[in-house]
């Protein structure tokens, strides 16, 4: 039972992180570093984007995945340090 609840606080974490983080990045994209042009007509090519609505949809999903690989990379982080300070005498 413990471990069911420590699997669903952490991925209840990943999940609301990674929210709030991607719409932190759509309010204040000043914060974060741009991708050049150049990347973002390689995915318009790639996900067939032929309007604007399209082209959207694409910075909508390149920024949830970038959001989630930042979530998934500080919290693994976090749990090495928990785990290297509990093995300190």
């Amino acid at each position: 039972m413990r471990t069911a609840l420590r699997t669903f606080a952490l991925v209840l974490w990943v999940l609301v992180g990674t929210t709030l983080l991607s719409r932190w990045w759509y309010a204040n994209p000043e914060h974060f570093p741009r991708f050049p042009e150049s990347f973002w007509r390689y995915l318009d090519h790639l996900f067939g984007a032929a309007n604007v609505d399209d082209a959207q949809n694409v910075e909508f999903f390149v920024v949830v995945v970038a959001a989630f690989l930042i979530v998934v990379a500080v919290t693994a982080i976090a749990f090495a340090v928990v785990k290297y300070a509990k093995q300190q005498p």
